[in-house]
């Protein structure tokens, strides 16, 4: 099966001359429940005489899911009403993405992808979950709440039950994993005893990270025998993906490094190959809460770090709300959305200022702040990403002269890889904004790029960009 029927070439210096609707960052995170559509993409513009060694010339983008279209026809036979927004690629040629048919069954797909010839073509197609499909502990699938996948398209999932068949056994939500395509087992349920028996998950979990099958996810338990602190946060790392090689990495109650301030839960959290992590901690001051100011601001705040999984109380303070009290060291604003984290360890994060001013910040350098210049406008709003194998980080972003665009930065250049404005070429529609960073792998060694793309007439498409 051919992945596209039509392919062009995008320049990655394309420019931009019309003006999208408003569009906040808000807007952004809820955008991955968008109706998707679409079929081809080309883009105008010339070239840059500054252009950077390590980004390619220009990228050719094919088309390989659309409205309407079927996923595993010879099994699930699922046709795709509504994409949700989620992409990954992996470098062994495995694309996986979520999406929603007709009667509102949501599922996680997997397309193999031969990139050998010219063109690319899927070679098959699997259902990965399917809600109101039974898993072999006898779970039957409502909700997948978060799932994240490897550089082998191994797949770590928060799956939660479907209430009308739950029972004691599936309560709330549970951890599962998959390698090598051959189904889901349990890893972490409601319940299940681990930490050598001294912890109980209650089937509330967070957020996963998985890389090279190592797992790290946030999630909440108490202890067997009630003792101290009931109910817990904590981040617990998987090695191996298995529960008897778990540890605890920070729990609800440790201090952060170098503040007075006490971990209360997480947010969003990533990982690499070598073991360094970065999370989203919230945390509180304890002499704070005890006093009337245990309302103020200055009394709740957000904090990015990172730390490696076999030192994990030597952790390092990327950022920190502007009222933490910290004296020196990381960025000031309201922790953003989504931290990454590169092979060489270093985190990319969205911090968020005075009058909702958003910057992206590498470690603790401001790389980009709504207000700057882009090739692509003023810019406006600033998305998430994702970090390639060789450091460079790709990102989205709205400007004052185009919706979402897509753009890379190599270390000391950003550069605009695919804007709104770009059109269907010939007599096609207009591309209206990228969907990228709404997972974290959207790109692979090669420097392919996977993401989903919404055009003027109201459509959609997954869609694969290939370095030219």
């Amino acid at each position: 099966m051919d992945a596209a029927l039509i392919l062009f070439r995008i320049p990655i210096n394309a420019k931009e001359d019309e003006e999208m609707a408003d569009f906040t960052r808000r807007e952004f995170i809820k955008v991955s429940g968008i109706a998707l559509g679409g079929i081809i993409l080309t883009g105008c513009g010339g070239s840059d005489s500054d252009s950077s060694a390590s980004l390619p010339n220009g990228y050719t983008f094919y088309s390989l899911k659309t409205l309407s279209d079927s996923v595993d026809y010879w099994g699930a036979n699922f046709k795709i009403e509504e994409f949700l927004g989620s992409a990954y690629i992996c470098d062994n040629g495995i694309i996986t993405f979520d999406a929603e048919d007709k009667s509102k069954r949501r599922g996680i797909f997997q397309l193999e992808v031969d990139f050998s010839a010219d063109e690319p073509k899927i070679v098959s197609e699997r259902t990965a979950l399917l809600a109101g499909t039974t898993l072999p502990d006898k779970r039957v699938v409502g909700l997948c709440r978060n799932y994240d996948v490897d550089e082998m398209g191994n797949i770590a999932a928060i799956i939660e039950g479907n209430h009308k068949y739950s029972s004691d056994d599936h309560f709330g939500s549970g951890l599962y994993f998959e390698q090598n395509a051959a189904g889901f087992e349990p890893l972490l349920i409601a319940g299940q005893k681990f930490n050598n028996n001294e912890r109980t998950s209650t089937g509330i979990f967070y957020c996963a990270s998985v890389k090279n099958a190592n797992i790290i996810a946030s999630f909440h338990h108490v202890p067997v025998t009630p003792y101290g602190t009931t109910h817990v946060d904590s981040l617990v790392h998987f090695s191996r993906g298995s529960l008897d090689s778990s540890n605890i990495l920070i729990s609800r109650g440790d201090y952060l490094a170098g503040t007075d301030y006490m971990v209360k839960s997480f947010g969003l959290l990533d990982h690499n190959d070598n073991g360094d992590f970065c999370a989203t901690a919230f945390a509180s001051a304890p002499l704070l809460e005890a006093t009337e100011s245990a309302t103020s601001d200055a009394s709740k705040a957000s904090f990015n770090f990172t730390a490696h999984v076999n030192a994990p109380n030597d952790h390092l303070l990327l950022s920190a709300s502007p009222t933490a009290s910290v004296s020196s060291g990381p960025a000031f604003g309201e922790s953003g959305y989504a931290p990454r984290i590169d092979a060489q360890g270093n985190s990319y994060s969205l911090l968020v200022g005075d009058n909702d001013q958003l910057s992206l910040v590498k470690n603790t350098q401001v790389l980009l702040t709504t207000g700057d210049a882009s090739q692509a406008g003023i810019i406006q709003h600033i998305g998430t990403g994702s970090v390639g194998p060789d450091g460079t980080y790709y990102y989205s972003a709205r400007t004052d002269a185009a919706d979402w665009t897509l753009f890379a930065f190599d270390g000391s250049t950003h550069r605009l890889i695919l804007s709104s404005g770009n059109i269907l070429d010939p007599g096609g529609e207009t591309v209206v904004r990228t969907l990228f960073g709404v997972t974290k792998k959207h790109v692979d060694s090669a420097g392919r790029l996977v993401f989903c793309c919404t055009f003027a007439d109201g459509t959609t498409s997954l869609v694969v960009g290939i370095p030219s």
